[in-house]
């Protein structure tokens, strides 16, 4: 019975290192994928953004490689394999609950942090800071929003507090119409960018969340298994080292 029980959980620990190859490759993208998308908003973002899909895409990489030594562990019935694959698992372990901890308190501030941002580069848009105004240009287009809370943050930082005057891109229009077009609070989007590309940006701090928490449930699977066959291993089989 023992043995079947051996030669199950063996077989399952192969399959389950098997699974973190390709896990590991998927939390590589996810981390990859999120920090392109932030890459493209750089100057709206505070720096602790960018950790997060930084640490995915190390954590995505490590557990690539210890996957390996858990498949040959469990494979071959190596004693000394299986508890060096236990330990570096159980270290991940702790990384990454402190990255998932961290993360969903990041997600609870996400907006109030994208605001600041936001606030911090409205006096640098027109012609004097490019990049800025481009981005800016860029996300009240992509996020069908204006301002930071809502179209009225624009009128004091460019002057307009008379004409109700806004960016162009505040204002929904069709490229390549010829006509004049004036854009001013009557006409701007409703939705405040704080609110708008702060949800998107949280949306994708939630992604590496969830991915980290499936991938922490996984990994307490495979450490119990792993430190269950070493015991055995020893004890049963003489599989030491």
């Amino acid at each position: 019975m023992l043995s079947k029980i051996f030669t199950t959980v063996k077989y399952t620990l192969v399959t389950v290192n098997f699974l973190f190859l390709i896990t590991g490759i998927i939390i590589l993208a996810v981390g990859g994928s999120v920090q392109a998308a932030y890459n493209n908003y750089h100057e709206f973002l505070s720096e602790r953004f960018f950790s997060l899909p930084a640490f995915c895409i190390a954590t995505g990489i490590i557990i690539f490689l210890i996957s390996f030594s858990g498949f040959y562990g469990a494979f071959m019935e190596n004693y000394l394999m299986n508890m060096a694959f236990a330990g570096a698992m159980i270290l991940m372990f702790v990384f990454q609950l402190s990255a998932c901890i961290a993360g969903y308190a990041l997600k609870s501030n996400t907006v109030a942090l994208v605001q600041k941002q936001l606030l911090s580069t409205m006096e640098l848009y027109g012609p004097g800071s490019l990049e800025i105004t481009k981005l800016w240009d860029e996300v009240q287009g992509d996020f069908e929003c204006c301002g930071v809370v809502n179209s009225s943050d624009w009128l004091a930082p460019l002057g307009t507090l008379q004409s109700r005057g806004l960016p162009v891109s505040c204002c929904s229009h069709i490229y390549g119409t010829i006509q004049l077009f004036n854009c001013t609070t009557v006409e701007a989007y409703p939705t405040g960018c704080a609110e708008a590309f702060g949800n998107w940006v949280q949306s994708h701090a939630a992604a590496i969340g969830a991915a980290g928490i499936f991938l922490v449930l996984m990994q307490a699977l495979a450490v119990a298994g792993a430190v269950w066959m070493a015991k055995i291993s020893r004890e049963e089989r003489g599989a030491y080292p």
